[in-house]
């Protein structure tokens, strides 16, 4: 799983090289240099904090679906049937392939002919094929839910000493959605943090992520997508 640890790794960095910044513009010292009448305002300080959370967010959103979507493509390229993988994933494929046609309005007709199209993929012995549709996490993830889709999967981990089990990541979530549905705005939402309590929610995130990642791996390398 080395291409999402180094998306993680990346991403880290990329908010890691933004807090620098961030700190940068709100020191006394850069306040009185000359180019802070052009660049140093409260309320862009604010508006850059409140960023730092749409950050973070997509740090966890890429790191859990990036995750899931190798051990996909792994099930893939192994050529891997219905009868060939874990209970989770034949559960996850059933759903998956079922919603493709699911409407209270659909016809009985409708509903029949996917029902034979699942068998006959089933019998006919049809690699397993998902993608992102088939966990369905958009705007979700707290750590609850990201504990919810691992074990849709039949993946174990546990969150890393310092992440506090991932308590943080409600807050991340929530102010997430509260910025992207305008409920907030990016000034209201920046005020209510200094840049040391972002840094101290990036840095239990990073922990809870990492030992996601190990969980993840784990389940990779020992091929526990597979049927016992």
């Amino acid at each position: 799983m080395q291409a999402i640890y180094d998306m993680f790794n990346e991403r880290v960095e990329e908010i890691n090289l933004y807090f620098e910044a961030l700190k940068e513009l709100d020191s006394e010292s850069f306040q009185r240099t000359e180019n802070a009448q052009h660049y140093y305002n409260d309320n862009f300080i604010k508006i850059l904090k409140a960023n730092t959370l749409l950050m973070i967010y997509n740090l966890v959103e890429s790191t859990v679906m990036g995750g899931i979507l190798e051990i996909y493509d792994r099930v893939r390229q192994e050529g891997l049937t219905y009868a060939g993988v874990c209970s989770e994933i034949k559960d996850i494929w059933f759903s998956y392939k079922f919603r493709q046609v699911y409407d209270q309005q659909a016809h009985y007709n409708s509903y029949k002919g996917k029902a034979l199209e699942i068998v006959n993929s089933i019998l006919t012995g049809e690699i397993i094929e998902l993608d992102r549709k088939a966990t369905d996490i958009s705007g979700n993830l707290d750590a609850q839910q990201i504990r919810n889709v691992c074990s849709e999967h039949g993946i174990h981990f546990r969150a890393k000493e310092g992440s506090h089990g991932g308590t943080v990541l409600g807050t991340v979530k929530e102010k997430r959605n509260d910025l992207a549905h305008g409920t907030l705005s990016f000034a209201e939402c920046g005020r209510d943090y200094s840049i040391d309590e972002l840094w101290n929610i990036k840095e239990q995130t990073v922990l809870f992520l990492e030992g996601l990642l190990e969980g993840m791996k784990k389940y990779y390398d020992e091929k526990q997508y597979r049927a016992s």
